[in-house]
């Protein structure tokens, strides 16, 4: 029996992108000479809406095949760029809602289109290409947004590790279930704990310094003007805690309690039937291979891959704080972005050391440029917080590491990791109103997600 013509990965994205060309072309046709006098143009936000959206659809139009010319490598560098540039442009013009949603969906896919644009250049050597696995088309690599890196490691003869004992290749209803369950308690657990913490953040605000902090520090080194004060301090932890927990549980948790309900209603199955067939492949949507693929990510995914965060808190030195514990399903687009291109530039010139440095220098600097990204689309203000900031903690990392070395990860002295720890904390303590205090500065567009705290404050 054929597979239903509609029901095709192609259209998938060929009807939605004409609709969204449809929808700006009879706006245009039908909207007046004054309208796209200004820049950008006042344009409903259903428009804005299609706007948006248009090069995201045409860059997963062009990329169904290799990209073995440097013509439609070059487009589909424009449309990322373009689909990147477009809630900056319109910022400030739009609710906030709709707009903090565009400007983040367009910083994170923006650098997953930079990953596969980079990964994907074939036409620089075809024989590479043809030693290299099968391609995949920009659509499929939507699902996977982790490395390898922050999978558990499967077991090793003589290994003592805990994690392995964890390694699932082929989890159970009961499995699925108890992961649903869990998850789902400790969401409402961590947003309990914002509840609280926002609440203490609201009961005790203090104002904001106008002057960035960057400048404040040049004043208490020139003048003895302290740059923050002690209740500056606790506000910006408190809002610091606020930012973890929900990036926590709305970065992770709550997409990890969708997959693994995905999972269970179209991946997994109970029965071993040879005539079994699922619906994802009888719709024409995957391919048995892709399914196979697809169902081996979202076991990883759901249940043998690392968390967001890792204990941040524990972190001995910087390397162990930015590659293992903060943000671990983004930090490796840096060094695929930033780090490496930087330090393979600089190595046929200098020393591997300096190298090296550079190329750290370049990972803050892509990190600095797509948080500064968000603060620009999200608040429409920049004052340079933090790319001072980011750049900051590489200088930090590159002077951990020349004064106490690499960290040995067989040490056994304590004490010596807890001296390390301490250290650690208070510098990053020192600089992190670089990072709290630009979302501080507009209280009218920043706004956390909450419910009892917010009652709190209108009553």
């Amino acid at each position: 029996m054929s597979q239903p013509g509609i029901f095709t990965k192609s259209n998938l994205v060929y009807i939605p992108l004409s609709v969204t060309i449809a929808h700006i072309s009879q706006f245009i046709f039908n909207s007046p000479l004054s309208v796209w006098k200004e820049f950008p143009p006042n344009v409903p936000t259903s428009v804005y809406s299609s706007i948006f959206f248009t090069p995201f659809l045409l860059f997963l139009s062009l990329s169904f095949e290799p990209i073995q010319t440097r013509i439609r490598f070059y487009t589909l560098l424009s449309l990322a760029l373009i689909f990147v540039s477009i809630p900056i442009s319109f910022r400030g013009k739009y609710p906030t809602l709709l707009h903090n949603f565009f400007v983040s969906y367009g910083s994170m896919y923006g650098l997953k289109m930079l990953l596969f644009l980079k990964f994907n250049r074939v036409y620089l050597n075809q024989e590479d290409h043809n030693k290299k696995k099968e391609f995949k088309s920009f659509l499929w690599t939507l699902f996977n947004s982790r490395f390898n890196s922050y999978i558990i490691p499967p077991k090793k003869d003589g290994s003592n590790e805990k994690e392995n004992s964890l390694i699932i290749t082929s989890p159970t209803t009961s499995q699925i279930y108890k992961k649903i369950i869990n998850r789902i308690i400790i969401s409402f657990a961590k947003l309990l704990l914002l509840e609280l913490v926002m609440f203490n953040a609201i009961t005790y605000t203090s104002s904001i310094p106008e002057k960035p902090y960057q400048l404040r520090l040049i004043e208490f080194f020139t003048k003895g003007i302290p740059a923050i004060t002690m209740p500056l301090m606790l506000q910006n932890l408190h809002l610091f805690l606020c930012l973890y927990l929900m990036m926590s549980v709305y970065s992770y948790d709550i997409l990890i309690i969708i997959s693994t309900i995905f999972y269970r209603l179209f991946l997994h199955s109970s029965s071993k039937a040879n005539n079994y067939k699922p619906i994802l492949i009888k719709c024409g949507l995957l391919t048995p291979s892709e399914f196979v693929s697809l169902k081996e990510w979202m076991i990883t995914t759901i249940f043998n891959t690392k968390h967001l965060f890792s204990e941040p808190w524990m972190a001995s030195s910087p390397r162990d704080f930015w590659s293992a514990r903060w943000q671990v399903m983004i930090n490796e687009s840096f060094k695929e972005l930033g780090y490496l291109p930087i330090k393979n530039t600089f190595a046929p010139i200098v020393p591997k050391k300096i190298a090296n440095t550079m190329g750290v220098f370049g990972a803050f600097g892509v990190s600095a440029l797509l948080h500064e990204h968000l603060i620009i689309g999200n608040f429409d203000i920049w004052t340079g917080e933090h790319l001072f900031f980011f750049m900051m903690h590489g200088v930090i990392f590159v002077l951990w590491e020349a004064i106490f070395g690499r960290e040995n990860k067989n040490e056994n002295l304590k004490v010596k990791r807890f001296l390390k720890c301490l250290l650690l904390l208070v510098i990053n303590l020192s600089v992190l109103p670089a990072f709290i205090e630009p979302l501080r500065r507009r209280p009218d567009l920043f706004q956390i997600p909450l419910y009892l705290a917010k009652y709190y404050q209108l009553n």
